[in-house]
């Protein structure tokens, strides 16, 4: 989980986040500040592949992906 937020800072050029989930799983999020590079959508898809589950959001104008660990958990 650490590698995965490692990688996924270096790919989104934020600092992510991890959040313990309320049934003990955990999440992992990194936003994009700007608009993201096409470029980087490879190196993002193939970070988030490594979790259980991964999804996008986009609100108030930032990109956050997130990806999850652990117990299933219903996406924001």
């Amino acid at each position: 989980m650490f590698d995965l937020a490692s990688r996924l800072a270096a790919a989104t050029g934020s600092e992510a986040r991890i959040i313990r989930l309320p049934d003990g799983g955990h999440r992992v999020e990194a936003d994009y500040l700007t608009a993201p590079d096409p470029r980087d959508h490879l190196e993002v898809l193939g970070v988030l592949t490594q979790a259980d589950r991964y999804g996008h959001r986009y609100r108030n104008r930032i990109h956050t992906v997130w990806a999850e660990f652990g117990p299933p958990q219903e996406p924001p």
